[in-house]
């Protein structure tokens, strides 16, 4: 059993499990390394309330979480889609409400991005 510091993190931005528990455990480890904050994680995030598996209010404790973690480090080729999909989630209050309209349309901006991501890396 290998032991690794930043594995509650990741299972954190991975959404691994329980919410509750991801972020208790978070908090509690002391992380070793960072972990980064990818397009693929808000997306995978955005996806779970469309699917019903979760609800916007835990996609909101989610990106509280994600955001306010000292060692998770956002992406910087796409920092400002993803800072802004964290701080728009995190802070309902201080944009909209988060709701499934809401998630989808955050998949479409994200799966628009990851798609123009993939041309222009062929080009």
């Amino acid at each position: 059993m290998h032991t690794n510091g930043s594995r509650p993190l990741e299972d954190l931005v991975h959404w691994n499990g329980e919410l509750s528990d991801l972020i208790r455990n978070a908090r509690r480890g002391e992380p070793t390394s960072i972990v980064t904050f990818r397009r693929g994680h808000a997306l995978a995030a955005a996806e779970k309330v469309t699917a019903g598996l979760v609800g916007p209010s835990q996609l909101v404790d989610w990106a509280q979480a994600v955001h306010f973690e000292n060692c998770v480090d956002v992406d910087e080729e796409h920092q400002d889609l993803l800072t802004q999909f964290l701080v728009e989630i995190s802070t309902p209050e201080l944009f909209e409400p988060v709701t499934h309209e809401v998630c989808q349309r955050w998949l479409g901006v994200l799966q628009t991005s990851m798609a123009s991501g993939a041309e222009a890396a062929e080009h």
